[in-house]
Order: structure tokens, then sequence, then C-alpha cells
């Protein structure tokens, strides 16, 4: 089958460092972070800004608009507030579908169809970095319900606008990978499921295209990191139940990718899918794909990464054993704990320790017994004696080492187990420790 060539894709891709927000180049996003940039937007001619109402603790929520065509096409994001990476995506978008420059796009595209954004569906969980509401709720899990304000907003919106196309725009846990390869899964799709039969009518199998067709588009730039996430229908979910009024439904989970901690990889590749999709709608061209080729796109697997992987791990215990111990980080919190210990050939590190040898040292406390301070020459110094962390109380110790430091409040147990903080020494065999993980963070010394 001869596929189109992506045009609008390239453009796409070639314009993002133009026309990207920079200031929105960060780890996360609040309403405050893009109220500027959404000002921006709505002085232009050409961009609407419409008030749909407040969240529950009453942050406005808007909706920008451009385009006065018949044809709908509606996408929301962040709808869990701990989610932004497509927040500034879509308004990237905006701002280059704005800008009077080639988009690749039939000269009349404005004519035929209207898109409509919410961006930051949730602004409350967003101001507290969280998934849920201020409510409590996620806000993903009351689309029967209807009881949050946000949720009411968007169904309200769905029913109204009635668009051909709806995206619904998140992020997923950095530790999915491409089916069962070492690639992370940096950009995820799926056409959700309407009901438990997952029967497809002509809008999922639109849906199903038009994912097909982005999944093409964005190839050239990542060739091995996109997959498909699973169908099992949601009862209680946003993009199933808006799948069910006849609307082609596309979820977008932007992950993580290699050395990109705030995820500009997927804000891009959103930009190019998105961008790609309404291309393939305006030209037809979307129908050169059938349910075959989105299928054919690798499902997603989870747990297939962690942020740092320690392989063949010597453990001492009554009986030693080897392992490998997987330890990942809070994207959020920068808090790092081990993730899983045991034969862990199945799952990729974006960092990889490997040394011959390698043997976990029993944990060793160090009592605060009074004040003490603790710079670096000291810290080393007690780490070289097999010291990992301390214990007492933590006002008594004054830190001005600049290497992360364990305090708890009794003494740990010799072994780690799954959940405890990442915090270990290393040695070789009848050695001193000679390397520490320092909250995830190897430190050689």
């Amino acid at each position: 089958m001869n596929k189109p060539v992506y045009t609008p894709a390239t453009l796409a891709a070639g314009n993002f460092k133009k026309y990207h927000w920079p200031e929105l180049n960060r780890l996360h996003l609040t309403f405050g972070d893009i109220e500027p940039v959404l000002n921006t937007l709505a002085r232009s001619g050409e961009i609407d800004c419409q008030l749909l109402g407040h969240s529950y603790a009453g942050v406005p929520i808007q909706r920008l608009s451009i385009g006065r065509g018949p044809r709908n096409i509606l996408a929301w994001t962040q709808m869990h507030g701990d989610e932004a990476t497509a927040t500034a995506a879509v308004l990237d978008w905006l701002h280059w579908l704005n800008s009077g420059a080639d988009t690749g796009l039939p000269a009349d595209w404005k004519q035929r169809v209207s898109i409509h954004i919410i961006p930051m569906l949730n602004p409350d969980g967003a101001a507290q970095c969280t998934r849920h509401n201020a409510q409590g709720i996620d806000i993903n899990r009351d689309a029967l319900g209807l009881q949050t304000p946000e949720g009411a907003i968007l169904m309200s919106q769905a029913q109204l606008l009635e668009p051909e196309v709806a995206f619904n725009l998140h992020d997923q846990n950095a530790y999915y990978s491409v089916g069962e390869t070492a690639h992370p899964s940096t950009i995820a799709f799926l056409a959700p499921a309407f009901n438990t039969e997952k029967q497809v009518d002509d809008a999922r199998y639109r849906a199903k295209q038009l994912i097909a067709c982005m999944q093409e588009a964005i190839r050239h730039w990542l060739p091995n990191e996109v997959a498909r996430y699973d169908d099992t229908y949601s009862k209680r979910c946003f993009g199933d139940n808006i799948a069910a009024l006849s609307i082609s439904t596309i979820l977008i989970e932007s992950g993580a990718g290699w050395d990109d901690p705030h995820r500009q990889t997927a804000r891009k590749m959103n930009v190019v899918a998105l961008h790609s999709a309404l291309a393939a709608l305006l030209d037809g061209s979307y129908r050169n794909y059938t349910p075959k080729d989105y299928y054919h796109i690798p499902e997603n697997r989870e747990d297939g990464f962690c942020d740092l992987k320690i392989e063949a791990l010597t453990v001492p215990g009554r009986h030693l054993f080897v392992a490998d111990m997987a330890i990942n980080i809070d994207r959020h919190s920068g808090e790092a704990r081990i993730a899983a210990i045991g034969d862990l050939c199945v799952m990729q590190g974006f960092k990889t320790l490997r040394q011959p040898a390698l043997q976990l040292c029993p944990r060793k406390g160090f009592a605060i017994t009074g004040p003490m301070t603790l710079d670096d020459s000291e810290y080393l110094q007690l780490m070289r004696e097999g010291v990992g962390y301390f214990y007492g109380d933590a006002n008594e110790l004054n830190i001005q080492t600049t290497l992360p430091v364990l305090v708890v409040s009794a003494p740990l147990p010799e072994l780690p187990m799954p959940g405890d903080q990442a915090c270990l020494l290393l040695s070789k065999p009848d050695s001193a420790p000679h390397l520490a993980i320092l909250n995830g963070q190897p430190v050689e010394f």
C-alpha cells in the first residue's frame, strides 16, 4: 500500500523549536505557569478563549479554539494534575497554527474545521502535583457520576460540540517498554473500547486508522519508541464513555525517553502526531490505513524499565545469593526507592551498573548522639568505613555535604527490601566499600 508523504509532520517537527514555549520546559506545570501563555494566545485575533467554568477550588477552566469550520476536534490535557507534558504540547501547536507560517495544511483549513482545546482540565491537581482533584477524586473515573465540576465540564463539551475526533492526552509512568524490546515507550496510543465486548463502530474504526497514521508519521523521529496501550474497557473512564458517543476517541500517553527528564521528546511528538492527524482528516489520507496497521503497533509492557538497574549483585545474609536490583526515582519528589530484587532479565535500566563481582555491603548506620557537622570529606570517610546512613535526631545533624544523606529515626535492618530508600554501599569481595548508591545515584569514592 502506498502511504502518503508526511509533509505536515515534517513541518511540525521542523518548526517546533521556533514555536514552542521555552518557559514551559519544566518537570511540572501549574495554572500559574501557563496563564501568561493562555493570555498571549487569547489576545490574537484568530484564537477564541472561552471560560467554561471553574475547578472545585475556583480556578478558571478555559477552552482555546481556532478555526470556524463545521467539523469539530476536541482535545483536553492534564485531567490528572501531575501529567503535564501534553499541556505544553497543545499550546505549542496552537502557537504554530496561529503564526501564519506554512503548516502544510490546505489554505482553507480554518473554514473546514474548528479545533477546541481544554488545557489543564485539573488545575487544582496541578497545583498540588497530584493525580486527583481538590475533592480527592480521580476525574478520569468520574465519567458516570459526574460529581467533579471538571468532569461535568468535559462531558458537557463533548455533548455540545459533538466532535468527530477527541484527543485524551495523558502522561504514563516512565517504566513502560515497547513490547519485549529494550526501548522505552515514549508515546503510546489507544483507541478505547466503548463496551466490554470491544466492538468496533465507524468512529472507533476511524480512531484506529488515525492512530496508525500518526504512528507512521512520528516513526521518523521515534522509530522504536511507540507503543499501543491495552484496550480493556473501563466503565467509569472518560475516553471509553466519549467513545460511546460515536466520537473517534484517541488516547495519547506521553512517556519517558533517554536522558529526557522533562519529556520534551514526547512533547514534540505530541505536536507532530496531532498535526498529522489533522492533516489526514482534512485530506482523507487516514483511509489508507486499516485496523491491521493499528494492531501492528507493539503493546505497552508494564515494568519493562527502571531508572537504575544493578546487575548480578552478590547479596550477603544467611546464604549468599546473586540478584539484580531495580531502583526507581520519583520524577516529582526526587526520592529513590528499591523497586525490585531478583532475576530482572526482562527489565531494562535507563542507567545500568555492571561491575564484575560487585557485592552489597550490609547496611550500617551512624548514631547521632549530639550536634555534628557532615561535610564531603567526613561523609566519604564514613562510607569507606561502611556507614551508609544516619539515625537519631535529624536536627542535630548539620549537613554540609553536597551528596544525598539518608537520616532515619532508628537503625535499619542489614538487608534492604523493595520499597526501601535507595541508599546502598557496594564493594568488591573482601574489600572496603568503593561505590555508593545515594538516593539512586552512583557515587564512586
